[in-house]
């Protein structure tokens, strides 16, 4: 495996920085005990593996994701007569710091997560960096919501809650349903009902609005940019697109919604 240099901060705290990403296949009667470093995320592709430390004895079938702690003595074993193989991401973290998830944590779809991120690692590209960083922040909300999703205090409300945090921060990216239903943990016809019940609106109309509410902030506060600048800021395909969507719910062009604001600021505040 190519190794690379460790990547300093691309965290908040109590996550300090990536260490390393790859993945191993054993045969029948593997095992292997080790004192951790870094704490890490072993996601099972095949097989049985037994995961041993002093708190707690699991074995981990296909699709589980395993998560261990910094500095804890851990055995791993092929528990099955076949080949195992998993993926593993490690990174260091505070001493005392616990991601609160069942040791193993079933029906997460993170498989893709774990291959990208070995992947981006090995090829050592410039911006590797920055994807990882893009990538494992995704896993680690997906795992959050996971973990949430478990809580008895966690209603149909909070997960909406966080769906919606996402889209108010990503609303300029290419968001599909199919993602909307991944991250929380909905399928596509039960989430548009939810929004629908809660929001007066499906899922991909509120991205819509919530892109047209950041067009009307811009045209407002930057009214230099040009119709095509703020298509590509708030994720519209065209300037033309943009216009299209904007007329049809506010009433108004871009162009005399910026020229009426300047004209009447106080009845667009």
């Amino acid at each position: 495996m190519k190794n690379i240099n460790d990547f300093d901060n691309f965290t908040a705290n109590p996550i300090k920085a990536f260490k390393n990403a790859g993945y191993y296949r054993h045969r029948a009667g593997w095992e292997c005990t080790q004192a951790t470093e870094c704490a890490a995320f072993f996601y099972v592709e095949s097989g049985k593996m037994g995961v041993c430390t002093k708190e707690y004895n699991e074995i981990c079938n296909a699709g589980d994701i395993v998560f261990i702690r910094s500095f804890e003595k851990v055995t791993f074993t092929n528990v099955s007569n076949e080949d195992i193989s998993y993926y593993f991401i490690s990174f260091y973290c505070e001493y005392d710091f616990d991601f609160q998830i069942n040791t193993v944590t079933k029906e997460l779809n993170a498989l893709n997560l774990f291959k990208e991120i070995g992947e981006v690692h090995r090829s050592g590209a410039y911006l590797s960096k920055i994807k990882i960083a893009e990538l494992f922040l995704k896993l680690l909300y997906l795992l959050c919501l996971k973990r949430l999703e478990k809580s008895e205090v966690y209603t149909d409300k909070h997960k909406l809650l966080s769906t919606i945090e996402y889209i108010n921060i990503n609303y300029y990216k290419k968001i599909t349903p199919s993602f909307l239903s991944q991250i929380s943990g909905y399928s596509p016809a039960h989430l548009r009902r939810l929004f629908i019940k809660n929001f007066g609106v499906p899922p991909m109309e509120y991205i819509l609005n919530k892109k047209i509410e950041m067009a009307k902030e811009i045209l407002l506060d930057a009214p230099e940019k040009t119709t095509q600048e703020i298509a590509e800021l708030v994720g519209f395909c065209s300037a033309s697109y943009l216009c299209k969507i904007f007329k049809s719910k506010v009433g108004l062009s871009p162009f005399v919604y910026k020229n009426s604001a300047s004209i009447n600021p106080t009845e667009h505040k």
